[in-house]
């Protein structure tokens, strides 16, 4: 038998009758689904925060935590026992993913597959995490049912081009750590090709050390996005990615 080999990010897999993951979470809940809404963002925070992306409905807030707690809570957090590497369905074959996550949920009930696998799924949530879940709930006004830690120790780990499921009503990532580029790219489609940017007509950020960043609505419809190999950086990036998993 050889050796599986390792992926830094997924890609699409094909899709049958029913919704298959990509590299994506979803739920295979034992009760039905919660209702979630979107964020309804002040006036005030529009102006600071939205950002100017055609078809997306998008906010970036870079001082969400301050940098020396943030930095606390990236130590903090890297030395959960939580932490492995998933195995990924790619193009039909298992690979071993070179990030490292940790996933949680607020319900035991709750099981997630990520790529085709069932996710090593915790429901007791460190007190650190449990602060930041509740810090972004409270700047948000919703709530969310899990989060998916995603560890980048150095420059050379990297995620992809990959739109999330377009059924999760809000994703917000907290990044704790190195500041990593973050760069999301309009997808052309039969549907928005005369209002879309021109194709490759990419957009960057770079994600400071206790910055926001929230996606709702077409976003994921109208654009891709990932965090590209930086081999000059050697120190490690911690995101953590709220989500609100929608299931039948």
């Amino acid at each position: 038998m050889g050796k599986r080999k390792t992926a830094s990010s997924p890609s699409p897999a094909h899709s049958g009758k029913k919704r298959k993951l990509t590299g994506e979470p979803t739920a295979e809940p034992s009760r039905p689904s919660p209702v979630f809404e979107q964020f309804k963002p002040t006036s005030e925070f529009q102006q600071q925060y939205k950002l100017d992306l055609l078809g997306a409905d998008a906010y970036y807030k870079e001082d969400f935590i301050e940098p020396d707690v943030a930095s606390e809570w990236y130590e903090e957090l890297n030395q959960l026992h939580t932490w492995y590497r998933p195995t990924l369905k790619v193009y039909g074959r298992n690979v071993i993913q070179s990030r490292t996550i940790a996933a949680y949920a607020t319900s035991p009930s709750l099981t997630v597959k990520y790529s085709g696998h069932p996710v090593e799924l915790h429901t007791t949530y460190p007190p650190t995490l449990r602060r930041i879940q509740d810090m972004v709930e409270s700047e948000l006004g919703v709530t969310f049912n899990h989060v998916m830690l995603n560890r980048y120790e150095d420059g050379n780990v990297y995620i992809g081009k990959h739109s999330d499921n377009k059924e999760n009503k809000v994703i917000a990532s907290v990044s704790l750590g190195a500041v990593r580029t973050f760069i999301m790219t309009p997808k052309i489609t039969a549907r928005n090709k005369h209002a879309a940017p021109a194709k490759g007509t990419a957009k960057r950020w770079d994600m400071a050390n206790g910055s926001l960043f929230v996606m709702q609505g077409d976003t994921q419809a109208n654009w891709k996005h990932e965090i590209p190999k930086q081999p000059h950086i050697v120190q490690g990036r911690i995101s953590l990615t709220f989500r609100q998993l929608i299931y039948d």
